[in-house]
């Protein structure tokens, strides 16, 4: 059935432990290297997303992407039967059996692997998978976008492939339940995070989370000098919870749905502060 080449954005490094998958794509080929379909969609990781200065995925673009769990079956079909490929497999591989643990799945995620293949394929080069495109010619595009990684690994495959075809095994997957999920790309995200009318007044708790754009003990200053108290937790008496992104899914915003606690951006605190002195 050929092969399906899987690329994966991830929350850090950790699988087994905190980190999660963000996003996921599968490109099929099939015997020949020739492209045959496509997959792609957002995670929603129930957590912060991680360096998001190295896969430019924002809270707002996975607010309403499917979990991991939603996701799978559709993601299973489109691997069983097929080899497996991705630029550092061990990478991806070691994620995939991580979030396929989590429902009790256990996979065999053997497959090849385009970068330790370079060294057959492309001596003397770099390893990374720019490196090796470079050396074989192929546009990558977009890097650390899932799609666009998993497209050039393919085209990579297909320029080995043209030496002669590759033996690798195909794994059997278990029939997961569940419907194909919406696709949710980058670029789609939820037009805002309504948060009601908020109004503050002097000795109202506020917390604050993430990286403003201004220093934050620029910020608790100012709130302080407002008659405000500032904490480092999130209780059900927090009056409001100052987001660098409302969107966020840090722990601190999880509880502060929880307890309908208000989330605001930076500029809307500003505002709110100003009124305060007004």
């Amino acid at each position: 059935m050929g092969y399906a080449v899987v690329d994966v954005e991830t929350t850090g490094f950790a699988a087994g432990r905190s980190d999660r998958v963000v996003e996921v794509a599968v490109v099929l080929l099939d015997d020949d290297g020739r492209q045959t379909g496509e997959w792609c969609t957002l995670l929603n990781p129930g957590r912060d997303l991680g360096p998001q200065h190295v896969h430019r995925i924002s809270a707002a673009d996975v607010w309403d992407a499917p979990t991991f769990a939603q996701a799978a079956g559709a993601l299973a079909r489109r691997l069983a039967g097929r080899v497996l490929v991705a630029h550092n497999l061990a990478f991806d591989a070691r994620f995939l059996a991580a979030e396929f643990g989590r429902l009790g799945v256990a996979p065999a995620l053997d497959g090849l692997c385009t970068m330790r293949l370079a060294a057959r394929f492309l001596p003397g080069g770099g390893r990374s998978l720019r490196a090796c495109c470079d050396a074989a010619g192929i546009p990558l595009g977009e890097a650390h976008s899932a799609l666009h990684d998993a497209r050039a690994t393919g085209r990579l495959l297909a320029h080995y492939l043209r030496h002669g075809p590759l033996d690798a095994p195909t794994a059997p997957w278990p029939h997961l339940p569940g419907d194909d999920v919406r696709e949710v790309r980058r670029g789609h995200a939820a037009p805002s995070a309504p948060t009601g009318h908020v109004a503050l007044r002097a000795g109202d708790l506020v917390v604050f989370t993430g990286q403003l754009s201004e220093p934050r003990d620029v910020w608790v200053s100012r709130a302080h000098a407002a008659g405000l108290v500032s904490r480092d937790h999130v209780t059900r008496s927090t009056r409001v919870l100052v987001a660098a992104d409302p969107f966020t899914l840090s722990g601190k915003a999880r509880r502060a749905r929880a307890y309908r606690v208000p989330i605001v951006a930076e500029r809307e605190f500003g505002a709110l502060v100003g009124a305060l002195h007004g």
